[in-house]
């Protein structure tokens, strides 16, 4: 009725008369008259049953009940008649409208039965999306059947792309940009980017994350994915500041051989994206496929048992006085490839400073800082206490 309505509204700003719109069962669902809406109009089952324009002049309208003099017309929606259209006036006044305002009402029906349709489909792709990312359990019957909505392979490997625009999609949207047709466009992108089969499912998740469920043969495929990962994600990026959304992180997660499990790759690739943030990776785009993540993680990954035993053992050079500093520089002699020339170069200090530190990190802990086992030990202590 709403809609029967907002047509109503529209049509008369550009037609002299005023008009109805009647459902196939002959009530008045919109009118110029707001009076006349739910109250049935007989006219309108003949017009469906003769399906062709009817004509009512004053003379044969007189003794019906809520007949108005004018035309009724049937509407049809993919070859079905779906309601009628009344105009009404001298019959023949209105007569040479009926079929222009006729093509004007269908059209305008076409296109909001298909904008409603699209919308549902979001909206079930975002519940769909919901429900399998942030549940650790699942009904499979459930699953199954969204599996068969999407015309999606439950039985296929599948992993998680998360991109993470931040505010940016409130932030930017003016009351004059519907938010839904941004959110389908910015859809379109993310696809189109990263060449989305047909049963891949590409949704918002909220507001803020962007999610690509995508289905693979094998696990050389998924390895095939990760090596383009960087290049497509660098390419959406680009796409993204066209929306003037600047700011975007985007991970992707492990493999799982159905899709009742994405959710374990969906928790992944969102961890990457905090841990990314932590550790200052740029660009912002991450995977366990990058050496940098991995050496990035691996304090992160040491269990608790393990590192509280070397912080106990390096307990003595985190309460002297100078830690912070000989830390940096043990940290900067490591990332220099364990040479003292270069690692001094990068600090701004002496040569013979740098040495002077890393003898008095030895003195203390008792470890040699030219072994790289005994470097290896000291980075992930540090690393763990000192981020």
């Amino acid at each position: 009725m709403q809609f029967a309505q907002k047509i109503v509204k529209s049509t008369s700003d550009i037609l002299p008369f005023p008009i109805s719109l009647i459902d196939e069962n002959g009530w008045i669902i919109g009118s110029t008259n707001p009076d006349r809406i739910g109250t049935v109009h007989p006219p309108s089952k003949e017009a469906l049953k003769k399906n062709t324009v009817l004509i009512y002049d004053e003379e044969k309208t007189k003794n019906m009940n809520n007949v108005l003099p004018g035309v009724v017309i049937p509407l049809t929606f993919e070859n079905k008649a779906v309601g009628v259209l009344g105009i009404i006036g001298p019959p023949e006044q209105v007569k040479p409208y009926a079929y222009l305002v006729k093509s004007y009402v269908e059209i305008m029906w076409q296109d909001a039965i298909h904008r409603q349709t699209k919308e549902l489909s979001v909206k079930a792709a975002e519940t769909f999306a919901q429900y399998v990312l942030l549940n650790d359990t699942h009904n499979q019957q459930t699953l199954e059947q969204y599996c068969d909505m999407f015309q999606i392979n439950y039985n296929s490997n599948w992993f998680c792309i998360v991109i993470d625009i931040g505010n940016a999609l409130l932030k930017n949207t003016s009351i004059h940009h519907n938010v839904g047709d941004i959110k389908a466009e910015l859809l379109e992108s993310t696809r189109r980017v990263f060449l989305c089969k047909q049963d891949s499912l590409c949704t918002f998740l909220n507001s803020e994350k962007i999610i690509l469920l995508t289905s693979v043969l094998s696990k050389e495929a998924y390895i095939d994915k990760l090596r383009c990962f960087e290049k497509l994600s660098l390419k959406l990026m680009t796409v993204l500041r066209s929306f003037q959304i600047m700011h975007t992180s985007i991970a992707i997660g492990s493999l799982s051989q159905t899709i009742a499990g994405i959710y374990q790759s969906f928790r992944e690739a969102n961890s990457l994206i905090q841990y990314g943030g932590q550790l200052d990776i740029t660009p912002k785009i991450y995977s366990y496929h990058d050496w940098k993540m991995l050496l990035g993680l691996l304090p992160e990954q040491v269990n608790a048992i393990y590192n509280d035993k070397l912080a106990f053992r390096l307990s003595p050079l985190f309460q002297d006085k100078s830690a912070s500093e000989l830390a940096k520089t043990f940290m900067t002699y490591c990332e220099a490839n364990m040479n003292t020339s270069k690692a001094a170069k990068k600090l701004f200090i002496h040569r013979n400073t740098l040495i002077y530190r890393l003898q008095k990190i030895e003195e203390i802990t008792s470890l040699d800082t030219k072994s790289f086992e005994h470097c290896m030990l000291l980075y992930l202590g540090l690393k763990k206490h000192f981020s």
